[in-house]
C-alpha cells in the first residue's frame, strides 16, 4: 500500500503581503495629505478704487488683528458671535440697516471667513466691507 502524505499548512507561515500593501497605501495617503496642507498664505489685497458713503442705520462689526470681534464697539467672543448676529438680523427685519465689516489689515483670514460664514448662516443678506478713501496717485 502506498502512503500519501498531505501537506501541512504549518510549514507555510503567515502571508504578510496584504498587511504590507495596506501599510504602503496608508503611508502614501499620509505623505500626499501632508504635502497639500497649507501652513499659511500671504495676501496683498489691492486698495479700493471707489468708495461710497453709507447712509441710514449702520451696525459696525470690527475684526481686529488678533482675531477678536466687536459689534457696535462691544467686544464679542467667537462663541457669542452667531447669537449676536442672529439678534441683529432679526432687528433688521423691523428696522432696516446696514451691516458693515471693518477689518484690520493684518487680521487673520480664517477669522474673516468665519465672520462672513456666520452672517450668511444667520440669514444676513448683505455685508458691506468698509474701505479707506483711496490715496491720490
Amino acid at each position: 500500500m502506498i502512503r500519501i502524505r498531505s501537506k501541512t499548512d504549518a510549514d507555510d507561515g503567515l502571508d504578510m503581503t496584504p498587511l504590507i500593501d495596506c501599510v504602503f497605501n496608508l503611508l502614501l495617503f499620509f505623505v500626499l495629505a501632508a504635502s497639500f496642507t497649507i501652513r499659511g498664505m500671504s495676501l496683498d489685497l489691492p486698495p479700493a478704487k471707489e468708495t461710497r458713503s453709507i447712509t441710514g442705520r449702520i451696525v459696525e462689526v470690527r475684526l481686529f488683528e488678533n482675531g477678536t470681534y466687536s459689534v457696535d464697539d462691544i467686544p464679542v467672543s467667537r462663541e457669542e458671535l452667531p447669537y449676536r448676529l442672529n439678534d441683529l438680523v432679526k432687528t433688521f427685519r423691523s428696522r432696516p440697516g446696514q451691516l458693515v465689516l471693518m477689518a484690520a489689515p493684518k487680521a487673520p483670514v480664517e477669522s474673516l471667513v468665519y465672520l462672513v460664514d456666520q452672517v450668511r448662516r444667520q440669514g444676513g443678506e448683505k455685508l458691506m466691507v468698509a474701505t479707506s478713501i483711496p490715496k491720490e496717485e
